[in-house]
């Protein structure tokens, strides 16, 4: 084919395709020697956790793999309770490991203590003390133990269950204190105030209230139960809470699995800004 025939094609091809809008896409005559190409396609839109929810500029101008927005004045209240409800259904309660007198370092969730030596040294009151906190861990499912009567009166190993593992906070052998926080079994009830302003954690500060059914599953020893109940309502009783919200956004590829983007959480960032390293849920404020 003559070059004289092609390039006019070519020209009126790519006008066309550079235009906003075209009337119609040009007949290909029969045995031409380019196709034209595909009217360019929106992006398809972004599925996120709310309608009255839009990704901020920054989320497609950045470097960063995440982006905190201010929650939006018309937020719906529905959204607002089902983002508490998870918060206040995670919240934790814990009970601290006792010190005690361990034989050895821990290895792989497991660890002897040696209850006779503590007896000796530190005193009989001591001693039995740390063996019922240890019991109340036992009872509460986070671990399990033998004795070890082959090496010496007062000997135990004790080993962290599946449950201990997930709950447990520090470790044995850090040098600090570790605990066990496990959920408090608590629900949202309602919320009682909405205000948007800048708060430590988010723009959105939302006051409710919340109430315990019964004893969490793993509160089963009864010293337990009193030491849960000298820190949280009654159960059937309602207590007071409070949280700050933000709207959380991820890049592509970066959204966790089972997490719709632009989720409301509590977001407390380090110093720099640079990472989320908690909440600022609480569960008991005080009043004003």
């Amino acid at each position: 084919m003559p070059l004289a025939r092609v390039f006019p094609r070519l020209i009126v091809a790519l006008v066309c395709v550079a235009a906003t809008s075209c009337a119609s896409a040009p007949v290909q005559p029969e045995g031409s020697a380019y196709e034209l190409a595909p009217e360019p396609q929106p992006l398809p839109q972004m599925a996120t956790a709310s309608p009255t929810a839009r990704p901020p500029r920054e989320l497609f101008n950045t470097f960063a793999d995440m982006v905190i927005q201010r929650v939006e004045p018309e937020v719906t209240r529905d959204e607002v309770f089902a983002a508490v409800q998870t918060l206040v259904a995670d919240a934790r309660a814990c009970l601290p490991v006792p010190s005690v007198w361990l034989s050895a370092p821990p290895r792989a969730g497991a660890f002897i203590v040696r209850y006779d030596l503590m007896q000796r040294d530190w005193g009989e009151d001591t001693a039995r003390s740390a063996r019922e906190r240890m019991d109340e861990l036992v009872a509460s499912g986070f671990l399990t133990e033998e004795e070890r009567p082959e090496q010496g009166v007062g000997v135990v190993r004790y080993d962290t269950t599946r449950d201990g593992r997930e709950y447990m906070r520090g470790t044995i052998d850090s040098g600090q204190r570790p605990a066990f926080c496990a959920p408090a079994g608590r629900r949202l009830v309602e919320i009682t105030s909405m205000e948007w302003g800048e708060y430590p954690c988010g723009t959105l500060r939302v006051r409710f209230t919340h109430v315990a059914d019964d004893w969490p599953v793993w509160a089963r020893h009864e010293a337990t139960r009193a030491r849960l109940a000298q820190s949280w309502p009654a159960n059937g009783d309602t207590g007071v809470g409070e949280v700050s919200l933000s709207r959380q956004w991820f890049t592509a590829g970066h959204l966790p699995r089972g997490v719709p983007n632009g989720a409301l959480v509590s977001a407390c960032m380090d110093a720099e800004r640079e990472r989320i390293v908690g909440t600022d849920l609480n569960m008991a404020p005080p009043s004003d």
